[in-house]
């Protein structure tokens, strides 16, 4: 096990003083950097610094960003979730580190995909079956990490196959 304790401090956004949600800072009693580039391929991170010891990643609608000492946390609730969301996140950290002769290390970011591309790749009917008013709608929310492929039901028929497959390499867990 690498890492086994940590402070939580939950604060408020410094972007949107108005928002609802709440950030979560976790000191972390450990030193993670060894680890970073493997959380790189493991989460898929979207931005990793070896030099400067960061991975920021995209997750369940959080943006997480990961230091040698601390992970901090957008967009939580209150403190329980944010207990909830850093032991999920200490748990992912220790089974990465654990399996890390098993892991091939990631050392460079990875391309965020354009909403728009994406959006090229959906059935573009507009159907709403997905829970979005459009398929822009729900294309802008795949690259958000905030909606799963699997929700668009149009992207399962056999017409829609070459595309769900190409979508499913940019989101192969998704």
């Amino acid at each position: 096990m690498l890492l086994h304790n940590y402070t939580l401090r939950v604060v408020l956004s410094d972007c949107n003083p108005s928002s609802q949600k709440v950030n979560a800072l976790a000191d972390l009693s450990e030193d993670i950097n060894e680890v970073l580039p493997y959380l790189n391929t493991v989460l898929k991170g979207l931005q990793y610094h070896s030099g400067e010891k960061f991975l920021t990643v995209k997750r369940k609608g959080h943006v997480i960003t990961f230091w040698s000492r601390q992970i901090a946390v957008t967009k939580i609730e209150d403190e329980k979730e944010a207990r909830e969301v850093i032991e999920e996140l200490k748990e992912i950290v220790n089974e990465t580190y654990a399996n890390r002769d098993h892991i091939k290390p990631t050392y460079n970011s990875r391309q965020i995909p354009r909403p728009l591309d994406i959006f090229k790749l959906l059935p573009g009917k507009n159907c709403k079956e997905c829970g979005e008013p459009t398929c822009m709608a729900f294309a802008l929310k795949l690259v958000n990490d905030e909606v799963n492929l699997n929700q668009c039901p149009l992207l399962l028929k056999k017409e829609f196959e070459t595309n769900r497959l190409k979508l499913m390499g940019v989101f192969p867990d998704s």
